[in-house]
């Protein structure tokens, strides 16, 4: 982070940002693009719109690292305010992010591969005529199975196939399609039959009925979507770590807590702030950390919470030595479909924010 004056003077600077753009403390006082000559057009224009009170940002752009290669940083460009209301400055806050562009990297030349394996996979037919009971299939039906094409297939050597543990269900939606609801889909995991190697499906079917309601022929296909899982499940831990970076880099606290006040998960920052290690805050009510005043208002304010409301107020937290940390908390409720499940807010240090904005205001 850095802070300027209107004329773009660099008044300060994190320690973060030192080490990113390589800058020293005696470019502390200097016009900012007397020590940048070279200054994109777009980093100007932000510049000039934050002195006219508007936000701007880049999620996403190139720099120059300091071993000299190309890295990656996403930067916000934001007017600061005086006590007077007027504006004072620009300041910049920025984040390299060079390790999740290369891990997003890696994940498109997986979704690249996936995208062949796709475009070349076999797709199995079935035609089912229910009345008769006969089943035919193509042969792209039988190597999803690893199933001999010139053997019959019966539907209970088919059921045979299913991992146990995914069988109930599979019957479970094939009888809803055969009761009335016509549609049939479903993803389980088989044993192939010619090398026992356990594989992902997906079947999906429809069935037709006759004038009474009865069930007459069913037919659909299925395909191998075993890669597509191992995707989705290397995408999903990308996204972990990724948000968990993010979070344990930002210098704000982040606090989460279920829909009874058990804390769920606090960044780094926060846990730091009160003293102690994240996996000692886990799993404890957030009224613990409170004395009976401040608990009293934080059930007030999960009132609030579970109504849907956000707030921003200024509220005292008990550090691990028993001394009083005040912060200024952005609280926003957590709904997953219309449900109240937590709450997660944002804890800024008050003292560091006053210093600073009183400092500048001067």
């Amino acid at each position: 982070m850095s802070l300027y004056d209107r004329d773009m003077r660099l008044l300060e600077v994190s320690r973060p940002w030192k080490q990113m753009y390589q800058i020293s403390d005696e470019k502390i006082g200097k016009i900012h693009y007397d020590t940048f000559p070279n200054q994109p057009s777009h980093w100007i224009t932000a510049h000039k719109a934050a002195l006219n009170g508007k936000t701007l940002e880049h999620t996403v752009e190139p720099f120059i690292l300091a071993n000299g290669a190309q890295g990656w940083h996403r930067w916000q460009c934001l007017p600061w305010f005086g006590s007077d209301g007027e504006i004072k400055g620009v300041l910049i806050s920025a984040e390299e992010i060079t390790q999740m562009k290369e891990r997003e990297a890696e994940l498109n030349k997986v979704l690249a591969r996936f995208e062949l394996i796709q475009q070349a996979a076999k797709i199995g037919m079935w035609d089912w005529d229910i009345i008769g009971g006969n089943i035919t299939f193509n042969e792209e039906y039988y190597e999803v199975l690893g199933w001999d094409k010139y053997k019959n297939l019966s539907n209970q050597q088919f059921y045979n196939l299913i991992h146990p543990e995914d069988l109930p269900r599979v019957k479970a939606e094939l009888n809803s399609a055969l009761g009335g609801l016509a549609k049939y889909q479903a993803e389980f995991r088989i044993f192939r039959h010619n090398d026992n190697k356990l594989r992902w499906v997906k079947d999906k079917g429809n069935i037709e009925f006759d004038r009474n309601g009865n069930p007459i022929r069913g037919y659909g296909a299925i395909i191998d979507i075993t890669e597509q899982k191992l995707v989705a499940e290397e995408s999903l831990r990308l996204s972990s770590f990724q948000s968990q970076r993010l979070t344990d880099s930002m210098l704000d606290g982040i606090w989460s807590v279920d829909r009874n006040g058990v804390t769920v998960y606090v960044n780094k920052a926060m846990s730091e702030m009160l003293g102690y290690l994240d996996n000692e805050m886990v799993g404890k009510s957030i009224y613990s950390f409170l004395d009976s005043n401040w608990r009293n208002i934080s059930n007030e304010k999960l009132v609030e919470r579970v109504k849907g409301k956000t707030d921003r107020y200024i509220g005292n937290v008990k550090h691990k030595n028993g001394t009083d940390v005040r912060f200024v908390i952005g609280a926003q409720p957590i709904i997953e479909n219309g449900e109240f499940i937590g709450t997660v807010a944002v804890f800024s240090a008050y003292n560091e924010l006053a210093t600073l904005f009183s400092s500048q205001s001067r």
